[in-house]
């Protein structure tokens, strides 16, 4: 029983506590109207898993022996002290102004009566309260995501691959080895670089692991229960700009997404199959997870384009609890762009083909914003934000 309790603590605690504490510590880098409950998880994981690619890499690489241990003992000090960090923050923010939920995500500020009805304010970055019909269709939806949760633990599939990914992680956890095993024959073998820098299964491996759970049990049920939530989170970000004048459309837009999710499996090959049946695979991530979340950062930034565009730079259009032009332009210009290069870490992570092909969806997403922007930092942001998927490609073809 006390097992059960201690595996159960650890598991939160490393799924959840740690990458929320980790989005507080660095949701300054967000636009104020940004900084919300969504976005920090998001931002948390994202600089979470780049913590993780840029410790797992090297002692995969350069550790002969027990190189599992030296990479987990690393992380785990490096993201509690980050994690620490964020709590401290927490706490100086809450003493400070007092302990209200707004001061830790003023994103979720809701548009008042005076911002409604006021021809100076702009509440369209605020958000709405939503009426009986939205709720019940909110409802629905959050049904829905229960259901694919509850399916996705107790009726979870079984796939090939897994004779490979899932003994790769379960070799991590039992052997302390980082890829240098055969999964196929328990042989010893060079390191499989077609894999290697994939380090996914390395990380399921460490939550396995702190936890002391089985990481077959972390593949198959554990990682689809943080997946499933993940993505449609993603997807609610996207709904936000997409529906920003009609936000009570956005629980009718996720139903239509949770539906196709639940009837995708119109081939093998389709995202929606991944998403449910290879939740815990880096491909699946990929397709689910990365390209949905550079959609959503180049959404956000020719957002903030065109609103720039419609007020201008000396628009006295501002209220209180709309602060954003009170900060300082980097913010803007920068912010994106950093999250934008976090989720080419994540995409290495996951699979080698992420960074060929989220490389292709950034440039072309870029040309788009070009054409809406037409400034040259676009270009200079687009280039630096590929820097990791540079790096990784160099040492992918040294290997």
């Amino acid at each position: 029983m006390l097992d059960a309790v201690f595996s159960v603590f650890s598991l939160i605690l490393w799924l959840v506590v740690v990458p929320v504490s980790i989005g507080l510590l660095f949701n300054g880098l967000l636009p104020i109207v940004r900084r919300t409950v969504g976005i920090t998880f998001m931002l948390g994981y994202m600089i979470y898993f780049a913590v993780f690619e840029v410790i797992a890499i090297p002692c995969m690489l350069y550790y002969v022996y027990n190189a599992f241990s030296h990479c987990t003992r690393y992380y785990m000090m490096v993201t509690a002290i980050l994690a620490a960090l964020g709590i401290i923050k927490c706490i100086r923010m809450l003493k400070r102004d007092g302990f209200t939920y707004l001061t830790l995500f003023p994103g979720e500020t809701h548009a008042t009566a005076h911002e409604l009805l006021s021809p100076r304010s702009d509440p369209r970055m605020l958000k709405l309260s939503y009426s009986l019909e939205s709720k019940i269709y909110w409802g629905i939806f959050f049904g829905l995501v229960a259901v694919q949760m509850v399916l996705a633990v107790f009726t979870s599939s079984f796939d090939g691959d897994d004779a490979y990914y899932v003994v790769e992680s379960l070799l991590a956890q039992q052997a302390d080895v980082m890829n240098t095993i055969l999964p196929y024959t328990g042989m010893s073998t060079a390191l499989d670089i077609r894999h290697a820098l994939a380090v996914i299964t390395m990380w399921i491996a460490f939550i396995g692991r702190m936890s002391v759970v089985h990481t077959t049990i972390v593949s198959h049920t554990i990682i689809p229960l943080l997946i499933i939530p993940f993505v449609y989170l993603i997807y609610i970000e996207i709904a936000r700009i997409l529906f920003r004048r009609r936000q009570e459309a956005i629980p009718v837009f996720m139903i239509i997404i949770s539906i196709l999710m639940m009837f995708g499996n119109v081939s093998i090959y389709t995202p929606a199959t991944f998403f449910l049946t290879r939740t815990w695979q880096g491909k699946a991530m990929v397709s689910n997870i990365v390209f949905p979340m550079i959609l959503w950062v180049f959404l956000w930034m020719l957002e903030d384009a065109k609103r720039i565009k419609i007020f201008g730079k000396d628009s006295e259009l501002k209220t209180e609890s709309y602060a954003e032009y009170d900060e300082p332009k980097a913010i803007y210009r920068a912010a994106p762009w950093i999250f934008l290069a976090l989720i080419n870490m994540f995409s290495g992570i996951c699979s080698s083909l992420g960074i060929i092909f989220g490389s292709g969806l950034i440039a072309l997403f870029t040309l788009v914003l070009l054409i809406f922007n037409r400034k040259i930092r676009v270009l200079i942001g687009a280039v630096l934000c590929v820097i990791p998927n540079l790096i990784y490609l160099y040492v992918y073809l040294k290997l």
